[in-house]
């Protein structure tokens, strides 16, 4: 019942998601300074689609409203329309919560791969069904995180409703354990971070996953680069495992391994450290308002289930519980909970009857038994959260805090004293959508472990204090001026804090990304109806597709760039103004001066003219410096 083969059968028929809007019961005796969330953004959203009753508020009528909007850092896309205009199949990839799941590739970039769940209309029940549906939209759209899932665009037709996010190449946790029966504590570990990271980061939004299990750990390659051959050459930009390289080779020559990894497991090891792991399924995910919120309703499968989920009252804390089963799962291949009916093992956990007798635990730390033990702790109260988890002997023992400083990449570091503020907030939303979409997944990679560095404490935010202190220990002298600039030109939203999208938007390259192609595709996805330009409600349709702006407001967010009302953009005006970060008007200025110039001295190149222009007919661009 318990074993690795047995576990696709298990997984797949004895999940029940059951979404019911429950009381707000709290646990008193939780501690005090996790009594609240970090943010709220998801209940106006909620509110929005009428999945609660709806607020009486009009949002941005008026002017003033715009200068307090704020842009969302994974901006969707929806569509009334179905995908097959701009996706082609390539083949079928399963069965979701609620219909296939397609791999597809974009028309206008075969190389661009992605993936589409696609819902039957039909099959959607009044009620549970399409709550639950809506729930993976909202939570979706509004996570920001390495390892969860990203959401790219939203279509409905008359008969389906069609999800397209990031497609991950190497599948499932499942299916790669299915094929090693069991995993290397040092591969454990690696995973479990990253399970662990974005378990913590889901907490801090005030959202609980609810079905933790190997299905929902997707894993994709995090390089475009040929993947490593040799088992040795680990990929030195993992910051925090580089010392998992000695580990691994002492698994192999130290007398107190007593069993020898398979020539087979060797490779799958080499494999899986060079992937990473996305989060996936919010299905059965509930939103709470504060820490230890009472909820009911039985959500996951059930032996992953906490004592508390079987009792129908629980909270945040049943992911960590379920994360537990599945670090335990992974390293010996068996549920610790094992039983001939659901009632067996329901019986067991609650009373907390599992071992450590499986032979596989032989070789295991005494650290990594004991996180397991602390997760699986039946008192709620008593058992360790994903942000304390990750302080735990079992991954700080292995952390090399001088590895990056070894391999730094001083070039992304340098970009933070040259940041600029985007010109407008719809340079903002044009910037966040493409950021989040087109950057290359080696930069992403570079950006990615700069960022986790800088975030030593694992909160998956940027604070003064951090982007100071990472500073320092790269040897660059700081102001305060420095450091408020950098925080201000990052902090998009102006919450205080910088989130891992706004790091991102504000460090990449953006020559790279502001090219043509990318360009091109990003004014065709705002040119709705395609007719080759831009107008106010292509813009409001972009940015604001549920939000009800009368005249004056839309008027006063046009104003920031220099557009009116009934004006159109074409594909150069759009270029130009993205990638100089200048408004309509100061385009125009800049394209007349230009002109002349070249009018009156019939040159090929003009690289200065009052101070402030540089001009190269080589590369038809152009930019207005500070």
């Amino acid at each position: 019942m318990g074993t690795v083969e047995n576990i696709v059968q298990s997984c797949a028929c004895k999940t029940v998601c059951c979404d019911k809007y429950t009381s707000d019961q709290t646990d008193n005796k939780n501690d005090s300074e996790n009594n609240s969330t970090d943010n709220y953004d998801l209940f106006e959203e909620y509110s929005e689609l009428g999945v609660v009753k709806k607020s009486t508020k009009n949002f941005f009528k008026h002017a003033s409203d715009i200068q307090n909007m704020k842009i969302k850092a994974n901006l969707l896309v929806q569509y009334k329309t179905s995908p097959w205009s701009i996706y082609s199949e390539i083949q079928n990839l399963g069965f979701g919560s609620y219909g296939i799941v397609k791999k597809v590739f974009l028309r206008s970039d075969p190389e661009t791969i992605r993936a589409i769940k696609i819902i039957p209309k039909g099959l959607l029940m009044e009620g549970v069904d399409t709550n639950k549906l809506l729930d993976e939209i909202l939570i979706l759209k509004n996570l920001n995180h390495p390892n969860i899932m990203k959401l790219h665009e939203f279509f409905e037709d008359n008969v389906n409703c069609y999800m397209v996010s990031e497609f991950c190449d190497q599948g499932d946790l499942l299916h790669k354990l299915d094929k090693l029966n069991y995993m290397n504590e040092i591969v454990v570990k690696f995973l479990m971070e990253q399970i662990f990271n974005a378990i913590a980061y889901l907490h801090s939004r005030g959202v609980i996953h609810g079905d933790i299990k190997l299905e929902n750990v997707m894993l994709y390659t995090t390089t475009q680069e040929t993947p490593r051959q040799t088992f040795t050459k680990i990929n030195k930009t993992l910051v925090k495992h580089k010392s998992l390289q000695k580990e691994i080779e002492d698994s192999f020559t130290n007398e107190k391994y007593k069993t020898r990894p398979t020539i087979k497991s060797i490779e799958m090891i080499n494999n899986m450290l060079n992937y990473e792991i996305k989060l996936i399924d919010f299905g059965c995910s509930k939103i709470f308002t504060k820490r230890g919120e009472r909820k009911s309703g039985i959500i996951g499968t059930s032996s992953y289930c906490s004592p508390e989920v079987i009792d129908n009252l629980y909270d945040e804390r049943c992911d960590e519980w379920s994360c537990g089963v599945l670090m335990y799962l992974l390293l010996c291949g068996e549920f610790p909970f094992q039983g001939e009916t659901e009632e067996e093992i329901f019986k067991k956990v609650k009373n907390s009857e599992y071992d450590f007798s499986s032979p596989h635990f032989r070789n295991i730390s005494n650290n990594c038994k004991d996180l397991i033990k602390k997760l699986l702790e039946p008192k709620i109260q008593k058992r360790i959260k994903a942000i304390d988890a990750l302080k735990h002997p079992f991954f700080t023992e292995s952390f090399c805090h001088d590895a990056f400083l070894n391999n730094k990449d001083n070039s992304i570091i340098e970009k933070l004293f040259n940041l600029t503020m985007p010109k407008s907030q719809f340079h903002i939303a044009v910037l966040t959508y493409m950021s989040s979409n087109y950057i290359s997944k080696d930069e992403e990679k570079k950006l990615r472990t700069v960022f986790r560095y800088i975030d030593y404490d694992d909160k998956s935010y940027l604070t003064k204090t951090k982007i100071e202190k990472a500073l320092k220990e790269f040897g660059r002298e700081i102001t305060e001026g420095d450091i408020e600039n950098i925080i201000k030109a990052l902090d998009i939203d102006k919450n205080g804090v910088i989130d891992y999208q706004e790091f991102i938007q504000g460090v990449c390259d953006k020559n790279s990304l502001f090219n043509d192609y990318n360009l091109k595709n990003i004014f065709s996805i705002i040119d709705y109806d395609n007719n080759g330009y831009i107008t106010s409600k292509d813009i409001k349709n972009f940015i604001f597709p549920t939000k009800t702006l009368n005249e004056e407001a839309i008027a006063a967010y046009l104003n920031q760039f220099g557009m009116k009302i009934n004006d159109k953009i074409f594909f150069n005006e759009f270029k130009d103004i993205i990638q100089n970060n200048c408004s309509l008007e100061e385009k125009y200025i800049h394209k007349d001066k230009i002109d002349n110039i070249n009018k009156i001295n019939n040159i090929d190149q003009v690289f200065r003219f009052d101070d402030s222009i540089h001009y190269s007919e080589e590369n038809n661009s152009s930019s207005l410096s500070d």
